[in-house]
């Protein structure tokens, strides 16, 4: 397949997928601050009236710092990562994805497993729990990941497609309902 043909089958899949911010590269201060920008000015516009924009928006902001926690700095040219932000009638859908170090992986697992299996009212226990706490690294809930699921509403769901002996793709992906 030819790159135009490429492009074009890129373009009907984000149409398809109503893929409002699609972004790959290192994620940056400069690039983090222009993008994220961006995004509020989109939002602004798209759903300013229903206060969704500011949920979405705290969402994204902590989806980008769980990319920098998580990235594998091994390798900076393995740092190249992802942010996609689709919305449909029902939701606004996050996505990021991002190389991470194996052996990380179960330490990352266990958190987002437990965050994962929680209510909203053991969310938002937990989260005041580790916010009053002492924490470390090793206690740590993962503050980022619970504010993720506890503003979205929604379970997180994520993926770990294993790229070498050393590395995996972290796949992140939360939604934030529209409407309640």
């Amino acid at each position: 397949m030819t790159q135009v043909s490429t492009a074009f089958e890129v373009y009907k899949f984000m149409s398809e997928k109503n893929i409002l911010v699609a972004f790959t590269g290192y994620f940056d201060h400069l690039v983090t601050t222009s993008l994220l920008k961006n995004i509020k000015n989109k939002l602004s516009v798209i759903q300013s009236a229903t206060g969704i924009d500011k949920k979405v928006y705290n969402v994204l902001v902590e989806s980008i710092e769980n990319i920098s926690k998580y990235a594998s700095s091994r390798n900076p040219h393995q740092n190249i990562a992802m942010l996609l932000l689709c919305k449909s009638d029902a939701h606004f859908t996050v996505i990021t994805g991002n190389h991470i170090l194996n052996n990380d992986i179960p330490a990352l697992k266990e958190k987002l497993d437990k965050v994962a299996g929680l209510s909203t009212t053991e969310l938002k226990k937990l989260y005041r729990e580790q916010m009053l706490s002492k924490r470390t690294h090793e206690n740590s809930a993962g503050l980022g990941i619970l504010d993720i699921a506890i503003k979205s509403g929604n379970q997180i769901k994520y993926d770990f497609k294993q790229l070498t002996d050393q590395t995996s793709f972290y796949l992140f992906q939360t939604e934030i309902n529209i409407q309640k």
